[in-house]
């Protein structure tokens, strides 16, 4: 009860501050107008019904005791509250789209054919919805209230005390003095921030303020530099310890140890990165774009200057990977930050101002994550009652009942389409329950099957023409969101490879011997980075068409899941580069 409880504190909380600060009206996007205060008092309302009837509620039979006029009256005011808020938050797109999957559940019992279900009371599905955990109070909420913000807060409280300016004289160390040294400094400072913060949009918005105006300044077009930053921002959701609430959501959702997903993810995340900062390098050497034009401190410099910074990293990242206490992992590094921070100021008063700002701060940020995930609570619920998820599983599997491929390729298209303008734990939910259990009974790894779907769900982040990271770097860049959306795409496109590469090649996951994982992974890098210089046109020397047509075929066959393939593409790879040289 107690959770069921905490869960409806939560959601009326994240009500709030959605009506409070958002209002979905491009006139008057902010203000506390007296139709949101409506809102909030309705909201109370509602929550406050459910907190004074809780006991009753967690003592009957869902589905079997009958529901009073109240618990009716509150449940549907509660859903109307969550799609409005859905609406001003996330868009009209989603709140429509779930607003189907609901009328779906009220009239699917009129359709003919298989996709036709049997009859459900208004009342049914309310307490399908709402009185029970398969829905709105499900575990997509709970992943949402109890490790969403758990995180978001230690990412605020790091940002606050100067992580984000650390992670970022970091990168300048590391890579600002090399060519093209501003758009490196965007790759690594944004995988670097993005694998606490786990939102491409809000690492765009953080590093990309620094970022972005440097690649301009340097002589990057608008749009490149944006591009830069997003395809940078949008990796980090797949780049260990944190990746991200959808990767939350791939543990409860599966059972599978978080500590599991971080291990096995590891190397598709650390391949992605070294494929964009790859072909930012082969546009700097292309371009003849130079070096950070600012004065850039020393490793060690930086390191001596802000290494409790990472201190609560590696208490989280130690946590999460020998106990798997993702959540606590957080608490902690939370504290160490604060008593660091408080070590270091001696100001306690300073010390609590930057993590009460921090905690407003992550409370802001964690709103949007907390409504998109019980709104796909009401649409788990939906397919639930319905079994609209198997009815889909079907229709994949009735287009190809043996065709791996097919079916990788339709669930690879429903996530991006899912993906437009949806938050990345909405898109894992709704794709994780309609495509993923299609390629689970094909044979694939349950592991491997979610997270073929995270990562289509993070990279419809940069996916046009609804591309959410895109838009934001726009707003900085001062260029057309959708052009930086497809130029992002070709930095990026090895994030919609590796999906394919994981699925055929489980060693990529770390599953199998070590001889198999160094294999894959040495077939893998060679072939990711052979693609990714056919497409920027620059290995060693700029490329002619032949040369980038060879190298993209040979690319194509060393991610190949085939041995001689593999093969092949090597022997290509290499006769190629003889012949470069000798030329």
């Amino acid at each position: 009860m107690d959770r069921t409880v905490s869960l409806f504190v939560f959601l009326g909380a994240v009500l709030t501050i959605g009506f409070l600060t958002v209002t979905g009206n491009p006139q008057r996007p902010t203000g506390r107008s007296l139709p949101s205060w409506g809102l909030v008092a309705a909201t109370w309302v509602s929550v406050g019904w459910f907190l004074v009837h809780a006991e009753a509620h967690a003592l009957r039979w869902p589905m079997v005791s009958p529901l009073s006029v109240g618990d009716l009256i509150a449940a549907s005011a509660l859903i109307l509250l969550v799609l409005e808020a859905t609406r001003r938050t996330i868009g009209l797109a989603l709140a429509v789209l779930v607003l189907l999957f609901l009328a779906y559940a009220v009239f699917g019992d009129r359709l003919e054919g298989a996709f036709g279900h049997r009859p459900l009371s208004i009342t049914e599905i309310l307490d399908h919805l709402v009185f029970t955990t398969n829905g709105l109070i499900g575990p997509a909420l709970a992943v949402a209230a109890f490790l969403v913000y758990v995180f978001v807060l230690f990412g605020a409280v790091l940002d606050r005390s100067g992580g984000g300016d650390f992670f970022f004289d970091l990168s300048a160390a590391l890579v600002g003095r090399q060519a093209g040294g501003p758009a490196k400094v965007a790759v690594v400072s944004s995988a670097l921030y993005g694998t606490i913060s786990g939102s491409p949009t809000a690492d765009v918005v953080t590093t990309g303020a620094l970022t972005i105006p440097m690649m301009k300044r340097l002589g990057y077009r608008p749009a490149y530099a944006g591009a830069v930053e997003s395809s940078a921002s949008t990796g980090g959701a797949l780049l260990p310890p944190v990746m991200g609430s959808a990767a939350f959501l791939m543990s409860d959702f599966t059972n599978i140890p978080y500590a599991e997903i971080v291990a096995s993810a590891a190397l598709t995340g650390v391949l992605y990165y070294v494929a964009v900062f790859f072909a930012v390098h082969a546009r700097a050497e292309l371009d003849r774009l130079g070096a950070f034009d600012g004065a850039t401190a020393r490793v060690g410099a930086v390191l001596r200057a802000g290494w409790w910074h990472l201190v609560p990293i590696a208490a989280l990242v130690w946590l999460v990977l020998s106990a798997d206490r993702p959540v606590y992992g957080a608490g902690l590094a939370v504290v160490i930050a604060a008593a660091i921070l408080l070590l270091r100021t001696r100001a306690p008063l300073h010390t609590a101002a930057t993590v009460l700002t921090a905690a407003i701060e992550a409370a802001r940020r964690a709103a949007p994550v907390g409504i998109a995930c019980a709104v796909a609570g009401l649409v788990v619920g939906s397919l639930t009652i319905t079994d609209l998820a198997g009815k889909f599983s079907s229709l994949l599997f009735s287009f190809a009942p043996d065709l791996l491929p097919v079916v990788m390729l339709i669930t690879a298209g429903v996530t991006l389409l899912l993906g437009m303008g949806m938050p990345t734990p909405a898109v894992y939910v709704l794709a994780s329950v309609l495509a993923a259990p299609a390629m689970v009974n094909l044979g694939v790894p349950m592991l491997a099957a979610h997270l073929f779907v995270v990562y289509f769900a993070s990279m419809s982040a940069i996916t046009p023409p609804v591309a959410v990271a895109a838009f934001a770097a726009a707003s900085i860049a001062g260029a057309d969101p959708l052009r930086i959306a497809v130029i992002a795409c070709r930095l990026a496109v090895v994030g919609f490879v590796l999906p394919f590469c994981f699925v055929w090649r489980p060693a990529l996951l770390l599953i199998g011997d070590p001889l198999s994982i160094v294999l894959a992974l040495a077939a893998t890098l060679a072939g990711v980075v052979a693609l990714a210089a056919a497409l920027e046109g620059w290995l060693a020397r700029r490329l002619a068409a032949p040369d980038r047509a060879l190298l993209g075929l040979a690319g194509a066959a060393l991610v190949a899941p085939i041995a001689w393939a593999d093969l092949a593409g090597a022997l290509l790879l290499a006769a190629w580069l003889v012949f470069l040289r000798r030329r």
